[in-house]
């Protein structure tokens, strides 16, 4: 038997034992490539959609809002943003749109239909932004139904560090309208005390300090150095 015969042999073998293999493993791969590339696409093509509706949409708001008698501008946002959300809910689009709706709601005194929207944007788990505002903002409407304790328990859930200065004064706030001030200046003592550390006011919350008998909190002054360069002690 010839060399070439050898090898060829040996190669029947080979495909033989695992020809079936390489198929399979070769269509799988095919499969997973080509459903990626398939689930990207819809992904693409689903948010190119829902970015056009949510753009609808804030047509219909501007609309209303210079025209708040504008009967058909008020149906359109109510019909663009039911749309994304039944539609697109798993796109910031849907989001967006249910901070929209509850804002309006607010804005028309609505306190039953923007807490039902607010709670709609909770319940997508949305982004740690997005999370935060809805929930200071369902946390107001909560306070503009007089529901002081269950907004304060909504709050007591946040602790995403960048946000807890707004978390704190709007807590505060609450406890004002409880007559609770110890905890008031407690809460606006800790928003202070946060946006101190990254160098940042906010005038109406030393307002509302004010309003509870807190001063302002200041910086402290560096410390002074002796004639050596170094920090002065006391003995």
């Amino acid at each position: 038997m010839t060399n070439e015969e050898e090898q060829l042999e040996a190669l029947q073998r080979f495909w033989k034992q695992y020809g079936m293999s390489i198929l399979v493993g070769v269509a799988l791969a095919a499969a997973v490539f080509f459903g990626w590339r398939f689930w990207q696409n819809a992904r693409l093509d689903e948010a190119a959609r829902a970015s056009t509706v949510y753009q609808d949409m804030l047509g219909a708001v501007q609309r209303s809002q210079l025209n708040p008698g504008d009967k058909a501008a008020n149906t359109d946002v109510q019909r663009f943003g039911k749309t994304l959300k039944e539609e697109h809910g798993k796109t910031p689009y849907a989001i967006n749109a249910g901070l929209l709706l509850a804002r309006q709601a607010a804005d028309r005194n609505d306190f039953k239909e923007a807490e039902k929207q607010l709670r709609w944007v909770l319940d997508q788990k949305p982004a740690e932004a997005e999370r935060v505002l809805a929930t200071t903002r369902l946390a107001r409407v909560l306070v503009a139904q007089k529901q002081l304790e269950p907004a304060l328990a909504l709050l007591a859930k946040e602790n995403a560090p960048g946000f807890m200065p707004t978390i704190d004064e709007l807590k505060g706030d609450i406890y004002v309208a409880q007559g609770k001030t110890a905890e008031a200046r407690k809460a606006y003592e800790s928003a202070a005390r946060a946006l101190l550390e990254r160098e940042e006011r906010r005038p109406l919350l030393e307002m509302k300090m004010a309003d509870v008998g807190l001063a302002p909190l200041e910086a402290p002054a560096p410390a002074k150095a002796d004639e050596s360069g170094s920090e002065s002690t006391s003995s």
